[in-house]
């Protein structure tokens, strides 16, 4: 990775901050980095068994991932700065990979959401938008749920964040059509080819008998959403379902309060609040039955969606919008980096 041309051109810079699989460039360099922690860069890519055990490619390719899983492991080692959210995957990682206490930031930043992109659009379902109308046709109300299927509930697929809690998913959805509140209920979940339990999700949809219900959303490349299409199906459903896992959460929260949506998921209370002083909006989800009262509610009393749906955006400009973040990662940036030059 030495040779890389890309290490050339992180020489032209004063600091560095890399994500994901970067840091094994980065190291090179030879400048003050920081490594911003945002999910399998540092729970998956510096284990080597992890990431042998869960690439799906071919041997040969399965074979190599040890040993970038190695470069990456070395890299974290020495950056100047590990920057991470205080979710339990994380500081485990870190406390496994005997990185520096001084090494690691106390400072939490906030992920910046495009609200030009993602925001609310009343007239997406008018638009005749080939995915959208997939989604939305014949429908009552429509949940939406772009996270990865995984089903693994081990303590591998926890201690790494792996865990969706996918079978919950079905399992609020299935009591929630049960219930039998709306005549077309619908969830809607993205067709994404390189979802290692994509197979297994559309085998237990039938098993449920939930099938009629159930949408595999076509992406027009294979590739899958781009970003813009993404937030349009976001802003077509009524609800956002994230995932039941281990409390953390990512883009797909956020994505979805910045569309207008209420969003559902699994949420590591204690940690939320110090993140935000108490002020957080989830439509929080420690079972499948939480689930499925939070789908009847919004389907019942569609003002209660779009209140909701509102409120999630304001939240959004306060905490994850670029000019509410503005001057954190500024100021952050400044007092690592002094400490780091220093």
């Amino acid at each position: 990775p030495w040779r890389a041309p890309l290490v050339d051109r992180l020489r032209e810079y004063d600091m560095i901050v890399a994500s994901g699989s970067t840091p094994t460039f980065v190291q090179f360099a030879e400048r003050p980095w920081a490594f911003f922690a945002l999910g399998g860069g540092l729970t998956v890519r510096p284990f080597p068994w992890v990431t042998f055990q869960l690439h799906r490619s071919n041997l040969l390719s399965r074979l190599g991932q040890p040993v970038v899983s190695l470069w990456q492991r070395r890299a974290l080692r020495r950056a100047d700065q590990v920057w991470i959210q205080p979710f339990d995957p994380f500081v485990e990682a870190v406390t496994r990979l005997e990185i520096a206490e001084t090494a690691v930031s106390e400072t939490y930043f906030p992920l910046i959401v495009d609200t030009e992109v993602f925001r609310p659009q009343p007239d997406v379902r008018d638009q005749q938008v080939p995915w959208v109308d997939q989604m939305c046709q014949d429908s009552d109300f429509v949940i939406f749920s772009p996270t990865r299927s995984v089903f693994g509930t081990s303590e591998f697929f926890k201690r790494t964040g792996q865990w969706k809690g996918t079978q919950e998913l079905l399992d609020g959805f299935a009591e929630f059509v049960r219930r039998d509140v709306v005549d077309r209920p619908v969830l809607a979940l993205p067709d994404w080819r390189w979802s290692s339990d994509l197979e297994i999700t559309k085998r237990r949809v039938k098993e449920m008998g939930i099938a009629p219900y159930v949408r595999f959303i076509t992406p027009p490349r294979d590739q899958g959403f781009n970003r813009t299409e993404i937030a349009q199906l976001h802003a077509a459903a009524d609800a956002t379902v994230d995932q039941f896992s281990s409390g953390w959460f990512g883009w797909v929260s956020l994505e979805g309060m910045a569309c207008g949506n209420p969003v559902i998921s699994r949420i590591d209370r204690p940690v939320v609040d110090q993140m935000y002083d108490g002020d957080w909006c989830w439509l929080a989800a420690d079972t499948s039955t939480d689930a499925a009262d939070h789908f009847e509610r919004l389907a019942t009393d569609p003002s209660l969606g779009a209140k909701i749906g509102e409120e999630a955006c304001e939240w959004i400009e306060r905490h994850h919008s670029a000019e509410a973040t503005r001057d954190r990662y500024v100021n952050a940036v400044l007092r690592e980096a002094a400490s780091i030059v220093t």
